[in-house]
């Protein structure tokens, strides 16, 4: 997401998506494979790294964007490759349906869609689920509505600056308003209104799920900046679930600001959490 986003989601697919599009095909894809896929009716990109050091690990993907803008071929290339190179592991990547034109629960069923077929298809697969943002929440009420329907769970969970409340109400709104170059709580408030737009639904788990249960939910590693609006959101999910007893990891990385590990070469901090991933992914 991007500070411009007081203008319409359409407008900022508009220029943003081709521009994105455009960096990633000139930037060298080396060791990656990129094929669209269809997932349960859902399209997606599968992105499969050449040296599959983890080839019975797969990674579920959602993008963020604040449900609102991003895909897997544009915003999210770059890093989607990388993730898949560094962990060794194929990544499908699920391009769900965006808000305003498709609000809650939209990108919910869509998500569950996709996940449903790849562990239906994938029965003897690790399979971890990830996204980052928007898609970090996402992944997180993806897995609470799992549980509840009883369907199979991930293995694990990677979640990148996830934005849980959609309320927006905690204090790193304010606090760290002034840190944090990607994004701002007015971008935040006006997401949430396009995804959810009655202000009664905005903290229902499915849609926060910071305000969910955490009980029963599989092991997840959170990385999130420390120079990042959303910290609270990480932080305040890292200790409901230690409440629930989830083990839940919070890994802050105090000069970063969201979504840092998009970035690829520009920033080293990008590899170093990749690898931190990979390990995590592998220690299992």
């Amino acid at each position: 997401m991007a500070r411009v986003f007081p203008l319409s989601p359409k407008v900022i697919r508009w220029t943003v998506h081709p521009q994105t599009w455009f960096f990633a095909k000139l930037t060298p894809a080396f060791g990656v494979k990129t094929h669209r896929s269809t997932f349960g009716g859902v399209p997606g990109v599968s992105f499969v790294p050449k040296k599959q050091t983890q080839p019975d690990t797969k990674i579920v993907y959602l993008h963020g964007g604040g449900y609102c803008i991003g895909s897997s071929l544009t915003t999210h290339r770059i890093g989607l490759r990388n993730l898949a190179k560094i962990t060794g592991s194929i990544c499908h990547s699920i391009d769900y349906r965006l808000a305003p034109e498709n609000p809650h629960p939209a990108a919910l069923d869509d998500a569950l869609s996709a996940w449903l077929d790849i562990a239906e298809k994938n029965p003897e697969s690790t399979l971890i689920l990830s996204g980052d943002s928007a898609g970090g929440g996402l992944s997180l009420a993806l897995m609470m509505r799992l549980r509840d329907e009883g369907h199979k769970l991930p293995d694990g969970a990677v979640l990148f600056s996830p934005w849980t409340n959609l309320t927006c109400d905690s204090e790193t709104y304010v606090t760290l308003a002034k840190a944090d170059p990607m994004i701002s709580a007015r971008m935040a408030i006006r997401c949430a209104d396009f995804y959810a737009p009655s202000p009664s639904k905005k903290n229902n788990p499915y849609i926060s799920p910071i305000f969910g249960d955490f009980k029963d939910l599989p092991r997840t590693l959170i990385l999130v900046g420390g120079q990042e609006i959303l910290l609270d959101d990480s932080r305040i999910v890292g200790e409901h679930a230690k409440t629930a007893g989830a083990n839940f990891e919070v890994d802050i990385w105090p000069n970063m600001f969201h979504d840092w590990w998009l970035f690829g070469s520009l920033i080293p901090e990008s590899k170093q959490c990749l690898m931190k991933v990979a390990d995590w992914i592998h220690s299992r």
